[in-house]
């Protein structure tokens, strides 16, 4: 019973993973780092008492990777502009931004997750969301083949401000368009109208163009949360909403400085 009880808490625990991976490659703008913090956050969680419910354990584990990025926070920024950047922002709203834009979470657990009150969680988000910087004008490149799906991520951009540089429904012609007009960030699909990949379409232009960023969108995020090879640090979830959009590319900002 013992050995089930643990084979069972390490299921819940692994369940997790792939989110705390996210969550802390977002962080940092690093997957090493952000991979880090999550492998952690679950050796810590491991040895406490486990609460009943999957959702309270992943709670457990966020708040945990918040723990490891607070005693890291100071180190883990190599860019001097990025952490000039962070130095202008609220404490802990990029993490409230975060934990509710892309994972989800409500402000309640939010909340819990970094030891605030409710109503605290609520109005960090709300300064989040009047902090976040971004560039006005940062040429972006869609990579998408849906073709409603890439009128609502060119408008919700533009509504940011961003100039959408140009719409690619393959890997091939978003790799003509970057080499026509380089962006400086982009938004991309994995799999794409003649079944090639938003990921290697983003890897072949940022290989040309080291500075070009990127973010992935899917449905299936646990794909690229595995841990095991080379994978972004920027990955939302769809469907998404525009708070998520714009969480991810002001982070993109924040981070690597376009």
């Amino acid at each position: 019973m013992a050995n089930g009880k643990r084979c069972a808490a390490g299921d819940i625990l692994d369940a997790a993973m792939p989110y705390l991976r996210r969550y802390g490659r977002a962080l940092t703008g690093c997957q090493t780092t952000g991979d880090t913090l999550a492998a952690k956050a679950r050796r810590s969680a491991r040895t406490m008492p486990l609460p009943l419910s999957a959702r309270a354990v992943r709670i457990l584990m966020f708040t945990e990777l918040h723990n490891a990025w607070s005693e890291l926070r100071a180190h883990s920024l190599s860019q001097r502009e990025a952490r000039r950047r962070m130095g202008r922002l609220t404490r802990n709203s990029r993490e409230t931004l975060l934990l509710r834009a892309i994972e989800e979470f409500s402000f309640a657990e939010i909340a819990k997750i970094l030891n605030l009150d409710e109503a605290q969680a609520e109005q960090l988000f709300e300064v989040a969301l009047a902090e976040a910087p971004y560039k006005s004008g940062t040429r972006v490149l869609i990579v998408e083949d849906d073709p409603m799906v890439a009128m609502d991520m060119s408008a919700c951009l533009s509504d940011m401000g961003c100039q959408v540089v140009g719409v690619a429904r393959t890997a091939a012609e978003a790799v003509e368009l970057a080499g026509n007009s380089p962006p400086e960030l982009i938004i991309a699909s994995l799999l794409l109208a003649d079944k090639s990949s938003g990921l290697e379409a983003a890897r072949r232009i940022t290989a040309q163009n080291p500075r070009t960023d990127a973010v992935f969108v899917t449905p299936y995020p646990e794909r690229l949360l595995t841990g095991t090879t080379q994978e972004p640090v920027f990955i939302i979830t769809t469907p998404y909403l525009q708070d998520q959009v714009r969480s991810a590319v002001t982070q993109s900002f924040l981070l690597s400085g376009l």
